[in-house]
């Protein structure tokens, strides 16, 4: 029987991301990304954070880091630095004409 079949996969999920978050002590209340190896940076801009990171084939992302209780969400831990951020999320916001300020 393989380890698949005698664990249901999304409990291993679970307990697997219940495990990271207490490796990096913070909530899960986001998506995981592991990209490991690429190269990254963090830039700071006014009130913003941006977390730069490029892809092996050298192009360039772009995503603001979110923050809690006005400090960007980094966790460091061991070899490991895990940022919360949005990245390619977009949002169309509709609004009544007649509230425009």
């Amino acid at each position: 029987m393989s380890y698949a079949e005698s664990k249901d996969c999304l409990e291993t999920y679970i307990d697997a991301k219940k495990e990271l978050m207490r490796y990096f002590n913070c909530t899960d209340d986001f998506y995981v990304k592991a990209i490991g190896r690429c190269k990254w940076m963090i830039k700071d801009d006014d009130d913003f954070s941006f977390l730069r990171y490029w892809t092996d084939d050298e192009k360039r992302h772009d995503a603001v880091i979110v923050k809690k209780n006005g400090s960007p969400m980094i966790f460091k831990a061991g070899k490991y630095t895990m940022v919360v951020a949005i990245d390619c999320v977009k949002i169309a916001f509709i609004f009544e004409n007649e509230n425009y300020k």
